[in-house]
């Protein structure tokens, strides 16, 4: 995904971005990196209003879901007990029909689980992309508000000190809620 132009999302190493650039700067190739800003991307995500109508949806979605796979292990369950109670008295080619019919029961459940799983990361990943791309929007105003040369994205990997008086998140969330409500 790229941003638009003068604003760089990276997921590398504060260190990682700013060598080049000191580099480039001793060669007297590129200006002075003054204005750098971090953005916490996750926050944005899960504190704007949208972010959080897209969970509460993705939440019901599970929900529903899993609803309907509890009630057919449920059903698959009671059906197990009920063969292992009269298995004695059933035929052995009844007993091996059932026993089969168990097993696909079993594994249409587990394709339910697996499609509920991938149904809910599909929704999740158009709900984001969406999120992301009006996140663009507002960053690229609030770097240029502020004259921003470079905004990081902040996380717990790339990012092992930072003066929190970079960080524009709560400016970007603000104003993502104004703007889409």
């Amino acid at each position: 995904m790229k941003l638009v132009p003068l604003v760089l999302v990276a997921s590398v190493a504060l260190g990682t971005v700013l060598a080049p650039l000191r580099a480039a700067q001793a060669a007297g190739d590129v200006e002075t990196l003054e204005r750098l800003a971090l953005l916490d991307l996750q926050r944005c995500l899960t504190e704007t209003k949208e972010g959080k109508r897209a969970k509460k949806k993705l939440e019901g979605t599970y929900a529903k879901g899993q609803a309907r796979i509890e009630k057919k292990t449920k059903d698959l369950q009671r059906r197990f007990r009920d063969l292992q109670a009269k298995s004695s008295m059933l035929a052995e080619a009844e007993l091996i029909r059932r026993q089969q019919e168990l097993m696909l029961a079993e594994q249409e459940v587990q394709q339910m689980s697996r499609e509920l799983e991938q149904d809910v990361t599909e929704k999740e990943a158009v709900l984001t992309d969406t999120i992301y791309k009006k996140l663009e929007e507002i960053v690229a105003q609030v770097s240029l508000e502020e004259n921003l040369q470079v905004v990081l994205v902040r996380s717990q990997l790339n990012i092992l000190y930072f003066n929190p008086q970079l960080d524009i998140t709560n400016r970007v969330i603000v104003r993502y809620d104004k703007k889409h409500k």
